[in-house]
């Protein structure tokens, strides 16, 4: 047999190690070393490898060249962004395997992890150069053709990369605002980027099982900006004023010792909360007020554990981190809920069979309860009662050094209309994404109300308590209605700010030139397998033992397949979204509650595959897809049938599954792709955890050793500058053209 790799296989590697590469480095933040070995602008010791290599080179290659962002001084990301995510791994955050559901912190993870993996693949493997048209040849392109939707996504994204399109777009935009005013296949790919971020929005807030939560926090964090003050302060006329207005309406603190220490009656350090991080703690203070509450009712419901169990699992929480990673351990080898290991540990011992079915429910809905208090507190601490204040210092950093871009939006734009048209985007979103009842009234909904019926269909619209739930074109004509005024901000940036147009214009070129392909690998064989990275991966899959080689083409045939099908699906997708709003055609007009996106197949990959606690005292250690979130609409714990419950809510608590758009479709597609996440773990487990990719990804970064003694020089050159001025920009490049 061959030892050499397909296309399609080569393709499906490429696609397995950079998918778990990069949650690994995400993934590794919950640990506070993980930034002391990132690499620049963060430091590290000289001679240690990153940990991080993907995420570090995404950083510098697309983050630090910014406008704005390339001015901040080195002591910026060295002693203030080092530091809070250092204090924010110490912190020890709970894990989803302990709440007994996903959490709200996986999820985000997750989310963020799905998405970088396209650019990550982008940067390494580049864009394939593909059929360009001729000039004069161009193609028009139907907004009402899904395949010329589809099409123009991809011929722009090629015409961006390679052609002149960034420069038609910036010069057209300079000169209306009217999306009529484009190319046919600008109008096109506007298309498709609308559909599918309405597709994002809709995943987001009403199929993902914390919807309803994050869309309630939302809606408090909205309720708490002051912005008829804002539009107040931005509508100054002198812009250095504005600025200063806006710093201290927003990071000015608000107490006491601050007045005295303003007025230099006292030199306290702790001198209270500016008006972004009251607005923090006082929702995660009604977050905090809400669990407890619920503790409360456990603690005192029917048939409750004893108060010993209550206050070991108590104790449990504010624990060392040693002893939660032993207790988690221990439950996950040994196949025992986290509870009977709490109860097994604590001081006194406690008899874990001691618990009733029903008791033990409760035990872990309390411990859950606990933990989510926990998280706050800690939160709470680090972003608004850290002293020094860090947070505010850095966010005082980015103002001066946007200080210049500012200036110059000010000077060109209504900000003071810009706001208020994003006040109402919000309003707007908060009433469109709350299920609403069949008389057509949004009030807010329970924690029941708000997400329908488990056993809803993937295409109708209706829960069964007769609540509409929000499909996603109700989210494709929520961004229709609001996307002129981001046209309109834009058109009055090009034309009004012609500098600051350009710097942005020489940044989004910089950042589409990493993603060319090298003349090397432009082949179509390459292109359509993985690029840049076709040749090197070729040469490590070659280094292994044939039997490996055999056994893990198998798998890459199966997850090239899977691919597929995914793509299929995607696409069919978006047929259906672009056809339901007619009545002629099969779902009858009335929407679709699953839109296009790979990635959201990804993201529920990841999610449906981590392990949870047993749902019992001693049972099989379950996964993601066998649950669903930690909380409700209001905030509360979903596996919620012991306070007020019903046997629905009991049905539904041992299926495990909670609130949600839980239908037949859904159920089905998450129990596939955790089965597949497994699959191709092995192929990730043969590839020796992906550290081939890390190899690679040096080799084709050889900037970053060949510049290693210019970043020696360049530390120095920061050590003096900050001993004397400590807000020098970190715009230095090595010869490669890479950041040091």
């Amino acid at each position: 047999m061959s030892t050499s790799l397909s296309p399609a296989q080569t393709h499906a590697l490429f696609d397995i190690l950079i998918h778990h590469q990069l949650y690994a480095e995400i993934e590794a933040f919950k640990y506070p070393s993980t930034i002391e070995q990132y690499g620049f602008p963060f430091g590290k010791a000289d001679g240690v490898q990153t940990t991080s290599p993907l995420l570090q080179n995404m950083l510098n290659k697309f983050v630090l060249r910014l406008p704005g962002v390339k001015n901040l001084a080195l002591d910026f990301w060295q002693d203030k962004m080092r530091v809070l995510v250092t204090k924010l791994g110490e912190a020890e955050l709970s894990e989803s395997y302990d709440k007994g559901a996903i959490g709200a912190r996986k999820a985000l993870a997750t989310a963020i992890s799905s998405l970088l993996e396209y650019v990550a693949r982008g940067m390494l493997g580049g864009y394939p150069v593909g059929k360009r048209h001729e000039e004069g040849s161009k193609k028009e392109y139907d907004t009402k053709k899904p395949e010329d939707v589809l099409q123009a996504w991809d011929d722009g994204m090629r015409d961006m990369i390679y052609g002149d399109l960034l420069d038609e777009l910036f010069e057209k935009v300079a000169q209306s605002d009217k999306l009529e005013q484009h190319s046919s296949a600008v109008q096109a790919a506007h298309e498709y980027i609308l559909l599918n971020l309405a597709s994002f929005l809709h995943h987001v807030f009403i199929m993902s099982p914390d919807g309803q939560y994050l869309l309630r926090l939302l809606e408090n964090i909205h309720r708490l900006i002051p912005y008829m003050m804002v539009r107040q302060t931005l509508r100054v006329g002198n812009a250095a004023t504005m600025i200063n207005g806006m710093v201290r309406l927003v990071l000015a603190k608000l107490s006491v010792t601050g007045v005295t220490n303003w007025l230099g009656l006292t030199n306290n350090p702790n001198d209270g909360m500016n008006l972004m991080q009251q607005i923090m703690s006082t929702v995660m203070a009604w977050d905090t007020s809400e669990f407890q509450k619920r503790a409360q009712k456990l603690e005192s419901c029917k048939d409750a554990p004893k108060k010993e169990v209550f206050k070991a699992i108590k104790t449990y929480v504010y624990a060392s981190k040693d002893r939660h990673d032993a207790a988690r351990n221990i439950s996950h080898q040994e196949s025992k809920s986290i509870i009977a290991v709490i109860l097994e540990t604590s001081d006194p011992p406690l008899e874990p069979t001691s618990l009733t079915e029903h008791q033990h429910t409760v035990a872990l809905e309390y411990y859950s309860n606990y933990l989510s208090i926990r998280d706050r507190e800690e939160l709470t601490k680090i972003l608004c009662k850290l002293q020094p204040d860090v947070l505010t210092s850095s966010m005082k950093d980015l103002v001066a050094a946007f200080d210049p871009i500012i200036r110059a939006v000010h000077n060109a734009v209504d900000l003071s209309g810009t706001v208020y048209d994003a006040e109402i985007f919000i309003t707007d979103l908060i009433k469109v994404s709350k299920p609403k009842k069949p008389s057509g009234n949004g009030s807010r909904p329970s924690s029941r109300a708000s997400s329908p019926d488990r056993h809803t269909p993937a295409s109708i619209a209706h829960s069964n308590n007769g609540a509409h739930v929000p499909t996603v074109e109700d989210y494709v004509q929520l961004l229709r209605k609001h996307m002129p005024s981001a046209h309109k901000f834009l058109h009055q940036v090009c034309k009004n700010a012609p500098d600051l147009a350009n710097q942005y214009r020489d940044y989004a070129r910089a950042v589409l030139a990493e993603f060319h392909v090298d003349s090397d690998a432009t082949d179509d064989q390459a292109a359509h397998a993985a690029g840049n990275m076709t040749a090197p991966l070729q040469s490590l899959f070659s280094i292994l033992a044939p039997e490996k080689q055999d056994q893990l083409k198998k798998l890459l045939g199966q997850h090239e397949t899977h691919l597929q099908s995914l793509k299929k699906t995607s696409h069919t997708r978006l047929e259906t979204m672009m056809f339901s709003g007619s009545p002629s055609k099969p779902n009858g007009g009335k929407g679709t509650t699953h839109g296009p996106g790979m990635y959201l197949a990804r993201w529920h990959a990841l999610l449906d595959s981590c392990y949870i606690t047993p749902a019992t005292l001693h049972g099989p250690v379950r996964r993601g897809w066998e649950v669903k979130g930690e909380l409700d609409g209001k905030g509360l714990k979903t596996l919620s049938p012991t306070v007020g419950g019903n046997a629905k809510g009991r049905d539904m608590m041992e299926v495990g599954d909670a609130d949600g758009t839980d239908d037949a479709v859904e159920r089905r597609e998450r129990k596939r792709d955790a089965g597949e996440e497994d699959r191709v773990k092995s192929v990730w487990l043969g590839m020796e955890r992906g550290v081939e990719l890390s190899l690679t990804i040096r080799w084709l970064h050889l900037g970053q050793a060949v510049g290693y003694q210019a970043r020696v020089r360049m530390r120095k050159a920061s050590t003096q500058r900050r001993r004397g001025s400590r807000s020098g920009p970190i715009s230095q490049r090595d010869e490669n053209g890479n950041f040091y």
